[in-house]
């Protein structure tokens, strides 16, 4: 189901609007959201929500929607409570996936105060909504279009990205001198890692391993503790990751002064390290522990994050071309990988300069590093190498 709103509306005007735009194409779907849209408007105290057999359609460009805006709104009407409380949870969730791609609050707030998010709205659902006297709360998801905003970005100037990492398995470890710890629910180290993953709203794609006794047994906290390469490979298998990150926490005695120290270290799913994030060694601790934990953990998800964003980076106003050799087995694999090329953002345009049957060659205009173009290649299980005569394939 695509809705596509106009605020300028009441919202049960919005409704018979969209009830009209929608009816003929997807009719018993559209009966049941609308519906109950129009439900909530008339019959106060009337909780609305879609059931699982009518599932909304998703954000194609997952990184451009906003998932769950919760919203409670008051006003003198219901009416007007479901119009404000709309109007906010656009503004949220804008809010949120500009956060999301400029990785500025400045560039977002900037972008905000020129841009309408109506005018970037793809569409949108309402995965529930309570109307009473004078109150409006509702639970909403987002898409907005990515073309548009796209533009728009270049047009202002502003540097984004969009490519959203491999996923990243979290692997939280608490080492004291009483021993290894990676599955307490109520270790603050443990636990907020949890919650840190839960609240993650960026480009990287985290997980992590539910703490079970099947867990604990077969992933023991002290193998996790020295990075026991067998038991990071058999984590990032069960998670289904392409990376894994092991986090771990230190606490030891120097003297009688208690010593924290921290680290946060990248592995590939074959367990061989990529770097080492957020690095903190042998720091006094004060009174409040919890919050040297919590900026530590903030450190280590500020530096994967900004990482990524950076390297991801798309410039419109600087761009370089790369010209390849794209070889294939047949016809429907020569339109995948220019599908693949039209799906990356780095990819500003290209010119197919020679086409036969075994593959042609193409020069790309890119609009970021090249760093951005092989991680855009990586997450579309492509690659780019380059031969002895220094061509790139």
């Amino acid at each position: 189901m695509r809705i596509t709103p106009n605020f300028a509306e009441t919202a049960v005007k919005f409704a018979a609007r969209i009830q009209g735009r929608i009816a003929g194409a997807r009719p018993a779907l559209a009966r049941t959201v609308v519906a109950g849209f129009a439900t909530g408007v008339v019959m106060a105290g009337m909780a609305v929500s879609a059931p699982d057999a009518f599932a909304y359609e998703a954000c194609e460009t997952p990184q451009f929607g906003a998932a769950a805006v919760a919203v409670d709104e008051r006003a003198e009407t219901a009416e007007k409570a479901q119009t404000n409380g709309m109007r906010r949870a656009t503004d949220l969730a804008f809010r949120r996936v500009l956060m999301r791609l400029l990785r500025s609050e400045e560039a977002a707030t900037a972008f905000i105060e020129a841009n309408s998010p109506d005018r970037f709205v793809d569409f949108f659902h309402i995965a529930s909504e309570n109307t009473i006297a004078g109150r409006y709360i509702a639970t909403l998801d987002y898409c907005f279009s990515a073309p548009s905003l796209r533009v728009a970005f270049r047009d202002a100037g502003l540097l984004w990205a969009e490519l959203q990492s491999p996923r990243i398995l979290v692997l939280p470890v608490w080492l004291a001198p009483d021993g290894a710890r990676a599955w307490q629910p109520d270790n603050a180290w443990l636990a907020g890692w949890r919650e840190a993953v839960s609240d993650a709203d960026g480009l990287v794609d985290f997980t992590l391993l539910e703490p079970t006794i099947l867990n604990e047994r077969s992933l023991r906290a002290a193998d996790l503790a020295v990075a026991d390469p067998q038991v990071l490979r058999r984590a990032a298998t069960v998670a289904d990751a392409d990376q894994i990150m092991l986090v771990t926490a230190r606490l030891d005695y120097r003297g009688s002064q208690l010593i924290l120290a921290v680290d946060g270290q990248l592995f590939t799913a074959s367990a061989d390290q990529l770097t080492v994030l957020g690095k903190m060694v042998d720091t006094p601790v004060n009174e409040n522990l919890e919050i040297q934990l919590d900026l530590a953990r903030k450190t280590i998800l500020t530096e994967l994050e900004s990482g990524w964003h950076a390297a991801n980076t798309i410039r419109s106003g600087q761009t370089q071309e790369i010209t390849v050799v794209v070889p294939v087995a047949s016809l429907s694999q020569w339109v995948e990988r220019l599908e693949a090329f039209d799906s990356l953002a780095v990819i500003d345009s290209y010119l197919i300069r020679s086409l036969n049957v075994r593959g042609g060659v193409v020069t790309l205009r890119l609009v970021g590093d090249a760093a951005a173009f092989e991680n855009g290649l990586a997450a579309r299980r492509l690659r780019l190498r380059q031969r002895e005569d220094g061509t790139n394939v």
